[in-house]
């Protein structure tokens, strides 16, 4: 068992050679559990992932955009 200490923001660094073995160089998930806090990596996404739940161009919305106009639009 290895002790490590909260830094400053309640921060916890983990030994590097646990973040390669475990795998979590792309990020954690953390979840609250009964007996404490699960760590696991989390899955990767490819931006194909991530724009695959965006709403597409011409396909039927849902959305209210009656009082949209062009000037909302930010270039």
């Amino acid at each position: 068992m290895k002790t490590l200490a909260l830094e400053t923001d309640y921060k916890i660094k983990l030994p590097l050679d646990w973040v390669k073995e475990l795998g979590l160089e792309s990020g954690v998930v953390i979840e609250r559990t009964d007996d404490g806090i699960l760590i696991r990596p989390s899955a990767t996404q490819t931006w194909d992932d991530i724009y695959a739940q965006k709403l597409k161009i011409g396909a039927p919305s849902a959305l209210d955009l009656s009082e949209v106009s062009g000037d909302d639009l930010i270039f």
